[in-house]
């Protein structure tokens, strides 16, 4: 076992504990909603949230925000040395409409060659190495010409560097465009989440991607609507009858306010309190916590 690369140098993976492989902490969705409910701008916020962490297993929670989210990598290390968490960044562009100028100038060979370098020597805004590429979406199946091209400079920058993908797939099967395309380039399988699987509940599109080998990402896990709840309750029991938790990753996707428990949410806690809480009721233990919130994140952050 390696190390994993965090926004204050690397960490033994052996030592991560219990992970979070995709929340916002800083996060700027407002731009293009308009919501106020949609920015995530507070630190002193964010650390009180964060440490509320302390009475939970996890220790590292991975931060997707990529180019085009407001995504802050000096402020990501401020609150990881605040709070003494692990925090893994991410790079790369998000999705149409929020792609900058830069997407639509550059090919996919030069926005690789972006990612490399941030991978490798560390972001031009204070050295700060990411250690996972995504999130990179999708708005809907098929994708724009803008999003391919974003996510072929994904696929190309694992090929230099070995760096775990993570998609944005939300609502929409285009998960099995995006993990196709990545498969086509060369990108191992098990080097892929197709992020937000959870919020398309058919087993059909779960099988097809299960098939091709990827991780499915269960991300959007908070306690507001209970149907919501049992869907991804059954839906991890489902994985669990087949044998296949060890190809998912649990998370909350924090990124509203409202997702906060400042605000009434369930905050970065939930998924491993309350939701598992269900879990357990359903015959998940210790063993399947422990698959899913650090075996199955340590083999896709261990550095290559």
């Amino acid at each position: 076992m390696g190390s994993i690369v965090t926004v204050t140098g690397e960490v033994p993976s052996a030592d991560i504990g219990a992970t979070l492989m995709h929340e916002h902490i800083m996060c700027d969705l407002y731009r293009i909603s308009g919501n106020s409910d949609h920015l995530l701008d507070d630190v002193d916020l964010a650390i009180t949230e964060l440490r509320h962490l302390a009475a939970t297993p996890l220790r590292t929670v991975v931060d997707v925000t990529s180019v085009g989210l407001g995504r802050d990598l000096q402020t990501l290390r401020e609150i990881a040395l605040a709070t003494g968490l692990n925090i893994v960044a991410g790079c790369g562009w998000y999705r149409d409409p929020y792609l900058p100028p830069q997407v639509f100038e550059t090919t996919s060979d030069g926005l690789a060659d972006i990612l490399i370098a941030e991978i490798t020597e560390g972001s031009a805004d204070g050295g700060v190495r990411p250690g996972i590429i995504g999130e990179i979406g999708a708005y809907r199946d098929p994708m724009t010409p803008a999003e391919e091209r974003v996510l072929r400079a994904g696929g190309f920058a694992h090929l230099e560097t070995g760096v775990s993908i993570y998609t944005h797939a939300a609502r929409s099967t285009v998960g099995i465009e995006q993990a196709r395309i990545l498969l086509r380039i060369g990108v191992p399988p098990e080097r892929i989440v197709i992020g937000h699987s959870d919020t398309v509940p058919r087993k059909d599109y779960w099988s097809e991607l299960l098939d091709m080998g990827v991780t499915l990402g269960f991300d959007t896990v908070r306690p507001h609507f209970p149907y919501d709840v049992e869907v991804r309750v059954a839906g991890l029991v489902w994985l669990a009858e087949r044998g296949c938790l060890d190809r998912v990753v649990v998370s909350n996707d924090v990124c509203f306010r409202s997702h906060l428990r400042a605000f009434g949410g369930g905050g970065y806690t939930y998924c491993a309190t309350g939701f598992f809480d269900a879990l357990r009721s359903v015959g998940f233990g210790d063993q399947e916590f422990h698959r899913m919130f650090h075996e199955n994140p340590v083999r896709l952050l261990d550095v290559p």
